[in-house]
């Protein structure tokens, strides 16, 4: 079980990573950001779950960004100072999920066990992270209210898969204090 600091350190390090990734959008600093990201990816394998959680941490970051492609090609998403002629989501939206990849193992790991408590705070938090990276000109919600709406359903699915995903591998993991 992870430490209470440890749990602090992961959750204000995601919350930061959020922050950064967002406000980094159009300013042709993501690609950088995404390094720094994967940077920090390596360092928490490393440090925090060990090198064997790498295929589960992998998997569902690249789960999470299949689905918000799904989100980008279905319209309900469109990412502000992306050319049109892009037609996959950009390289801040991968940092975004490869970060949050590393929350599932350590502060969000009390969810792993309450898959429908997740969806539910999947469904309601998922579309706020969405509107606050509207406020910040980070995405464009082209229909908010039925936008808002899909992306609580996607939320409220993908929550759970994910952190289903990582608890199928958690026999082997084998959290380091701090």
């Amino acid at each position: 079980m992870p430490s209470s600091k440890l749990i602090i350190f992961n959750f204000v390090s995601f919350q930061l990573l959020w922050w950064a990734c967002v406000l980094s959008a159009g300013t042709g600093k993501e690609d950088t950001l995404l390094c720094l990201i994967g940077l920090l990816t390596l360092l928490h394998l490393h440090w925090v779950e060990g090198w064997e959680q790498s295929l589960p941490l992998i998997l569902t970051a690249l789960t999470g960004c299949i689905f918000d492609q799904v989100v980008y090609s279905m319209g309900w998403v469109s990412f502000d100072n992306q050319s049109e002629a892009i037609s996959y989501i950009p390289s801040w939206m991968i940092g975004l999920w490869l970060a949050f990849a590393c929350t599932l193992n350590v502060s969000m790991r009390w969810l792993q066990h309450q898959l429908t408590l997740a969806a539910l705070l999947g469904a309601i938090f998922g579309p706020l992270a969405y509107v606050g990276a509207e406020k910040l000109g980070a995405v464009t919600l082209p229909g908010p209210t039925s936008d808002l709406a899909w992306i609580a359903l996607e939320w409220g699915l993908v929550l759970p898969l994910l952190l289903w995903i990582r608890a199928t591998f958690n026999p082997t993991l084998q959290v380091r204090p701090v």
